[in-house]
């Protein structure tokens, strides 16, 4: 296989914070209103038991509303807790991304992962970054001044051809 692109990026915690403001005003309107339509299922269903005299399952219902209120707050909290004092992002690791016609592999001093572009979920382009999320939790960081090899901007061709319709430019 032909390398097409090669990005080096290192991890630090500037730019890990920078995802962090894309990635909470790209996803945060819908996180919360699912939380919030949730919620109002839930309690639509207390009412209905409060109504009904079925006060055990009410109090089963509230324990349920509140666990998931709790577990919508602090789980996210404490995933950006946990990433934020990760090794890649305290010892500022550095990964490299070699782009190939079906695939890529990105790697770093302990080890490597090749994944297909059908496995990618999204991709984001900013002025600065490209973002490819594997799913909705995880993604991966390219440094758009980083390129060893190909351009930032034939880099965006590419992946718009491979990724079609999960590209999108972001400003």
């Amino acid at each position: 296989m032909k390398l097409l692109f090669k990005n080096t990026t290192t991890y630090s915690k500037k730019i890990y914070d920078d995802f962090l403001n894309f990635h909470t005003k790209k996803f945060s309107f819908k996180y919360h209103l699912f939380s919030l339509i949730i919620s109002i299922l839930i309690i639509f269903l207390i009412m209905i038991y409060i109504k009904n005299h079925y006060y055990g399952l009410a109090i089963i219902f509230c324990s349920c509303l509140t666990s998931f209120i709790l577990y919508r707050y602090f789980h996210p909290i404490e995933q950006v807790h946990k990433e934020y004092h990760s090794d890649k992002i305290t010892k500022e690791q550095s990964f490299t991304f070699l782009f190939y016609d079906n695939y890529f592999k990105v790697y770093n001093k302990a080890e490597y992962s090749i994944v297909y572009y059908r496995e990618i979920h999204k991709v984001f382009e900013t002025s600065t970054f490209f973002y490819l999320y594997l799913d909705n939790q995880h993604s991966l960081l390219l440094d758009k001044s980083n390129f060893k090899k190909g351009t930032p901007l034939a880099f965006r061709n590419f992946i718009r051809k491979k990724c079609l319709f999960k590209y999108k430019l972001h400003n």
